[in-house]
């Protein structure tokens, strides 16, 4: 495990061979932490990276989180240097950094009042077998980030190359009729985020059901209420969606209060 500086040569800069979580740190400790593991223990696996040290890995992490109350940590993991070119070097040695940084204090009122959402112009590529991991690669997300900003929106619902809603630029999405969530499946395209996998293993002793699938904006513009989620604003209402306002939100409230007391 590494704490310096990326080499020049490393793979993670040159290719980006590498992948990454985003946490919350809360009163100490890493939120969802199981939940990270395996989204890293999963990353590793399907790009054949060397087995991870999670228990020395979790050491750090807890030294880093130990005296904060509000943080964010990230973990990245690169194959470090060697091979040529694209080819991989026959000893790998992993790079494993972790920066911590201060929680962003706008989350608060956003999981509060809400945000704003638009409908990006912009279009995710389909069908990449690394679409689910959060790889290095995250140019797709920095031009969405830009025409979120662009537009003065907190988000944008991204949509594949065959018009089907897949999440937010940096969020999963959700909506509500009745009492059913709907989200998308993310077949082809769209990260499964953490704070969406507690959402789905939660369900079922919330007083809602649950339906993934492949929806298109019409679907999402009939919701009776629309949130997102992601691992550092956990779950945050939208208030208004294409000049629509939302001021009750039940069913973000519910998972908002369960992932509160949640380890």
């Amino acid at each position: 495990m590494s704490d310096a500086s990326l080499s020049k040569f490393d793979r993670g800069l040159n290719y980006g061979d590498g992948f990454f979580t985003t946490m919350l740190v809360q009163s100490g400790e890493v939120k969802l932490w199981n939940y990270h593991q395996q989204r890293l223990q999963g990353a590793q696996q399907q790009l054949a990276f060397p087995d991870l040290d999670f228990v020395q890995i979790k050491q750090q992490a807890d030294r880093l989180a130990s005296d904060k109350s509000h943080a964010v940590l990230k973990i990245v993991v690169t194959r470090g240097e060697g091979g040529r070119g694209y080819g991989l070097p026959e000893l790998v040695q992993l790079n494993v950094l972790m920066t911590l940084s201060n929680f962003p204090e706008s989350y608060l009122s956003l999981r509060d009042k809400g945000i704003t959402l638009g409908i990006a112009k912009q279009r995710l590529a389909s069908g990449s077998a690394f679409s689910s991991i959060k790889t290095l690669n995250r140019l797709e997300q920095v031009q969405l980030k830009r025409e979120a900003d662009l537009a003065e929106l907190s988000d944008l619902v991204c949509c594949d190359i065959f018009d089907r809603v897949v999440e937010g630029v940096a969020s999963n999405l959700f909506w509500v009729k009745g009492k059913v969530i709907y989200t998308s499946d993310l077949d082809g395209a769209g990260v499964a985020g953490v704070q969406r996998q507690f959402l789905l293993d939660n369900v079922a002793d919330s007083p809602y059901q649950m339906s993934v699938g492949k929806f298109q904006l019409a679907d999402l513009q009939s919701a009776d209420e629309i949130f997102v989620s992601n691992a550092v604003l956990q779950f945050a209402p939208v208030n208004t969606f294409n000049q629509r306002n939302y001021q009750r939100f039940p069913v973000c409230r519910w998972f908002q209060n369960l992932v509160t007391h949640a380890s």
